[in-house]
């Protein structure tokens, strides 16, 4: 038996993830395709003496969970990380889409496996607009 033969293996199956885990297996697979990204922070501003958090006047709306560049051109990517019933809310939809109508590269991931067949089918191709059923 050839040694490659030997060794080959079956894909991992990685159960249910938590959107964090789907979200750094995303960060780690972009920037080993070339890309620099990171999880992009949408939270609001915790304000201690009134005890509640605050949003960010800085912030926008809609942005993805993980967001970046390809380092070859410089294309933007955004990422929207969904896990279990969670759906677009219309602002990220919005969002998503402005970013391809740009030329970016715009994605809803529900898990690992999902997100990377999509990257590898429309890696670097325009995409339709998102509707509420992505």
């Amino acid at each position: 038996m050839a040694l490659a033969k030997k060794h080959d293996q079956l894909p991992l199956d990685l159960g249910q993830l938590y959107a964090a885990d789907i979200t750094g297996a995303i960060l780690a697979f972009l920037t080993h395709h070339g890309y620099t990204v990171w999880r992009q922070n949408n939270t609001g501003i915790y304000d201690a003496a009134k005890a509640r958090w605050r949003v960010n006047p800085q912030s926008r709306c809609g942005v993805p969970d993980i967001i970046g560049f390809r380092n070859a051109d410089g294309v933007f990517i955004g990422v929207e990380v969904k896990v279990g019933r969670d759906q677009l809310r219309d602002d990220q939809r919005t969002f998503l889409n402005e970013l391809k109508a740009a030329h970016g590269l715009a994605f809803v991931a529900h898990d690992f496996a999902q997100f990377q067949q999509s990257f590898e089918r429309r890696q670097g191709l325009s995409q339709g607009p998102l509707h509420s059923n992505p």
